[in-house]
Order: C-alpha cells, then structure tokens, then sequence
C-alpha cells in the first residue's frame, strides 16, 4: 500500500535555520524538560523491561 506524500518547499534562508537547529537543538528549558524527565521516569522502565 502507498501512502501520499507531501512536500514542503522552503527558501535558502529557512532551509538553513531547520538544518540548523536540527543539527543543534536548543537546550530544553523549564516546564518541558520537567515534562519529558517525568514522561521517561514512567514510561522508560516499562520499555526496558519489554526489551529484555
């Protein structure tokens, strides 16, 4: 089955600022990061013990 796909065409200047930050990711500040800390505390435990 195939699925549709899209395209998203960006300018020089916009290409350049997500190649950037793709390549370096701000760091994660505040309630985010206290988000994903809680989320992994959670969840990460229940996917390791489903690796193993």
């Amino acid at each position: 089955m195939l699925k549709e796909s899209k395209s998203l065409v960006l300018c020089d200047r916009d290409r350049d600022l997500f190649m950037s930050v793709m390549q370096n990711p701000p760091e994660l500040k505040g309630k985010l990061k206290s988000a994903i800390h809680k989320y992994r505390q959670k969840y990460d435990k229940g996917l390791k013990a489903d690796k193993t």
